[in-house]
């Protein structure tokens, strides 16, 4: 009988020994995965979240609109004055080709230009009727997944002669004046409204030289008025999607967010220090933001993304991330006037 009790004795001994050893391995087993989870976390926390790329804004740029009737107008003055009877001569490349190629060289937007797109537009009948259904335009920028919809208009394109007699040398001297009128609408595809409108004229004139046919001459002169106008409806663009600002500022040098084919060297701009917000007490909507103007700055150099400015006029503290607005729209050639400045940016 005192065996088997001692017997019983143990076993509970050795149950007690083996349910410790049991525990022991669990809360081994627990440290070991809070320190595992402790040491992972430590790692998250100590390396940092990969940052997001920010894409560029999309944008699409449908043919030039020009109706047919303009169309016919000018290729039989084409053809009657200057002896082009190819009605494609005067359009090559055309003015969408050169508004692409602006918006491509500004490098703030990822200019969506495929076969397929071209053929969409032209099943939406773009480039034919001045008319343009918004629905339709917004349909199209959600099937191709753009931000923005460019419309270009061509409203006249006008070609004239000048002769002038050379005095004392004798002979006629020809000069060519060319006429541009365009109007380009932005719609922001999330909204369907039109939020940049600009209506300009370009206008150049420009002596034949010596021995060169007028008629390429005349092909020349389109190309180059259609190129400056191209510019400066890109750069309006971009203004109203990106407003420039002023990134740096050191003594009265001041550095730009715009680079080359959006910047030209020698423009002024107007700097406005940014303020709060407005909004309307009525429609709650936001109507831009409070601005004071403080100065001029004149762009000196151009870069490929930024732009060197100095400060010609100072009327209080210019800071950093000021807006700058142009006084007149860019151009490259000294020969094109312009008309119209770029619009307010809100």
């Amino acid at each position: 009988m005192k065996t088997i009790q001692q017997m019983f004795t143990w076993i509970g001994m050795i149950g007690l020994v083996l349910g410790a050893v049991t525990v022991s391995a669990q809360m081994t087993a627990e440290e070991e995965t809070a320190v595992q989870q402790a040491t992972a976390s430590e790692v998250k926390r100590a390396v940092p979240d990969e940052p997001e790329v920010a894409r560029k804004a999309r944008v699409h740029v449908v043919p030039a609109i020009m109706t047919q009737e303009r169309r016919r107008r000018i290729d039989r003055e084409m053809n009657e004055k200057y002896g082009l009877s190819d009605p494609n001569a005067w359009e090559n490349p055309g003015y969408t080709s050169h508004l692409i190629d602006a918006l491509v060289n500004t490098r703030k937007f990822d200019v969506l230009e495929r076969e397929e797109l071209r053929v969409l537009a032209q099943e939406m009948a773009f480039g034919e009727s001045e008319y343009v259904d918004m629905n339709e335009v917004v349909k199209m920028g959600n099937m191709i997944g753009a931000d923005y919809i460019v419309i270009p208009t061509i409203s006249y394109l006008e070609v004239n002669t000048v002769e002038k007699n050379v005095p004392y040398i004798g002979g006629t001297q020809v000069s060519l004046e060319v006429t541009l009128g365009t109007a380009v609408r932005t719609v922001d595809v999330s909204t369907g409204k039109i939020i940049a409108s600009n209506v300009n004229k370009l206008e150049k004139k420009e002596k034949v030289r010596q021995g060169m046919q007028v008629g390429s001459s005349v092909v020349e002169m389109i190309a180059s008025v259609f190129k400056d106008s191209a510019l400066a409806e890109a750069a309006m663009i971009v203004d109203v999607a990106y407003p420039i600002r002023i990134m740096s500022i050191s003594g009265d040098t001041v550095m730009l967010n715009r680079g080359r084919g959006a910047m030209v060297k020698g423009e002024e701009l107007k700097v406005y220090n940014v303020g709060e917000m407005l909004i309307d007490p009525d429609t709650k909507e936001s109507l831009g933001y409070a601005e004071e103007y403080v100065g001029t700055i004149r762009v000196t150099d151009v870069d490929q993304k930024t732009s060197k400015g100095v400060i010609v006029e100072k009327l209080g503290d210019i800071n950093t991330l000021a807006v700058c607005r142009r006084t007149s729209i860019p151009s490259t050639d000294p020969k094109v006037q312009t008309f119209k400045p770029a619009p307010k940016i809100d």
